[in-house]
């Protein structure tokens, strides 16, 4: 059997994902543009570089060989430059498409932010779904699954963010209140997707404190402003009021 097999995954990916996320943060605070409702083509332009500064240095460097290892189990041993490239260009074109088609709609498309920020999108969900062919082998019900927590996630982050900046804002003032925003989002879909790596491409057992530190911890912090309006459901749905 090779020695990838039993290729080591760095254990300290939470402060190295948590750093990146507070570099970001940290942009947006001195960055006074990028301080406004909503994700701003700025805070995307940021987490897409966070997401390359991830697959660098904790996917291609630290975890090197069981990323090795990852190729050639999902190439079944045929590992080429061209068939990397066939599984690392399909994605991301196919969401430039999307997001192109989206622009001409709305006549948007010659616009240079939009074109940038469409980018930035296509990157960050073409980072977030390439660990999903880690389950190529599990079936299409597996991958659909994983998709769809994703997805959910990367709702929560982005339908979050201005309601978490503002509840904070009061006490912090909106620059910081921004900054720890970007960040907890930041960390949320780094962590995300490094969990996804682990489980899906490294064959990585978990525990349920790692998985909370990684993805639940911030994920409730996005969704905690939800919290009036969810106890208003169960109300709703209980009590029939």
């Amino acid at each position: 059997m090779s020695q990838l097999e039993f290729a080591t995954i760095p254990r300290y990916g939470i402060p190295i994902n948590l750093g990146i996320a507070m570099i970001i943060g940290t942009a947006v605070a001195f960055k006074g543009e990028g301080i406004e409702y909503g994700i701003s083509t700025g805070v995307l332009i940021g987490i897409m570089l966070g997401f390359f500064i991830q697959e660098g240095l904790l996917i291609q460097i630290l975890s090197r060989e069981a990323n090795i290892n990852f190729q050639h189990r999902i190439l079944n041993g045929d590992v080429t430059h061209k068939n990397r490239m066939t599984l690392l260009m399909t994605p991301i074109m196919v969401l430039l498409t999307l997001g192109m088609l989206l622009a001409f709609l709305n006549n948007l498309a010659t616009d240079s932010l939009t074109l940038v920020r469409i980018l930035c999108v296509s990157a960050i969900i073409m980072f977030g779904v390439d660990p999903l062919f880690g389950l190529v082998d599990k079936g299409v019900l597996a991958i659909f699954g994983a998709a769809v927590v994703y997805i959910i996630i990367l709702q929560a982050g982005f339908d979050g963010y201005d309601n978490m900046a503002n509840s904070i804002a009061p006490m912090v003032g909106d620059r910081f209140a921004f900054s720890a925003a970007t960040a907890v989002i930041a960390y949320l879909l780094l962590s995300a997707r490094w969990t996804y790596y682990r489980l899906f491409c490294f064959n990585q057992s978990e525990d349920l404190l790692r998985v909370f530190a990684d993805t639940g911890l911030p994920l409730l912090l996005v969704i905690l402003p939800y919290a009036p309006k969810f106890f208003e459901l169960l109300e709703s749905i209980f009590l029939g009021i």
